[in-house]
Formats: structure tokens, sequence, C-alpha cells
């Protein structure tokens, strides 16, 4: 190849874009990766625990299996809404409610989603965008999406421990 043509593919290229292969972003691909893990398993272990169970509290000072769940589902929509540039403008959950198992299982769903979102549209580079809170402070976005999976993952390990209080296994096992 010419170094006329070369010159010109590599400008038409600068003008076109970025490849597929250079627009990658290997650190969000994680973060999606290990999202897509703990959405999964806490979803397992929410279908696989019987409604019966949603009400078990192992003593007074915690919460009880749904609140746990509902609580999960809050804060996703929470965190998610930071991630997304929006602190404070989303869903509320009422994690003192009463909900039938149904109900929490399409709770968890509709904030996993809210979540999913966020963190399609993410790249990289959108990691260290600053996010202005109500109060005025800024946080960036990487701060959302640890915050995020940690917190899941936080309360997946107290979810896995009721079960095992009663004699359930989580995920497919």
């Amino acid at each position: 190849m010419s170094i006329r043509r070369l010159l010109l593919a590599t400008l038409a290229l600068a003008l076109v874009g970025p490849t597929a292969a250079q627009a990658q972003s290997p650190a969000m691909d994680g973060i999606r990766t290990e999202w897509a893990a703990i959405k999964t398993a806490v979803m397992s272990a929410a279908n696989k625990t019987p409604d019966a169970l949603y009400a078990y509290q192992p003593t007074p000072d915690v919460y009880t299996l749904r609140k746990m769940l509902l609580h999960i589902a809050d804060a996703s929509y929470s965190l998610c809404a930071g991630f997304q540039g929006t602190p404070g403008k989303r869903p509320k959950v009422d994690a003192d409610a009463a909900a039938p198992k149904a109900d929490v299982i399409q709770t968890l769903t509709a904030a996993f989603a809210f979540c999913d979102a966020g963190f399609a549209a993410a790249t990289d580079a959108s990691l260290g965008e600053s996010v202005k809170l109500p109060n005025g402070q800024t946080r960036i976005k990487s701060y959302y999406a640890a915050h995020q999976l940690a917190h899941t993952n936080l309360h997946y390990g107290n979810v896995v421990t009721y079960m095992r209080m009663n004699k359930l296994a989580p995920g497919d096992q």
C-alpha cells in the first residue's frame, strides 16, 4: 500500500471514529461481568426461597428476608441513579412493605433492569465523570459502580445465611 493510501485510510478511520475493537471498555466490561454474576445470584436465591420464608427474621435486630431483598432493590435504584448522573431521581421502594414474594421478585427485577441500562451505556471514560449531588458535592461515577457491586454482594451474603439457616442452598444447587 502506498504511503498516500495509508494516510487516506488512517484519516478515514479518524473521521469515522473508533472501530469496535478500539471502542471496547475493559474496565466497564469487568464491572458488567461482576454485575451480571451478583444479580443472577440474588435473583436465583430470591426465586428459590419459598414465599413462607420471606418473613423469616433470625433475630429481632436484623431485617426479614423480604426487607433485605427490598433494601437491595431500593439501594440499587439509588446507586444506579447516581451512576447514570441523576442522583436522587429514581423510583423509591418501601423496604417495609408486606409484599408477597412475587411482588418482591418484580421489584428486584425492575431495579436490576434500571442498573443494567446504566451499565450498558457506560464506557471506561464515563467512569471518571463527576456527578453533582443535590447537596452540591460531587462524586465520580466509578464510586457508584463500586458501591453497587459491594452493597449487593454484602447483602447477598446475608441472604445466603438466611437460606442456610433454613436448610436451603443458594443458587441452583
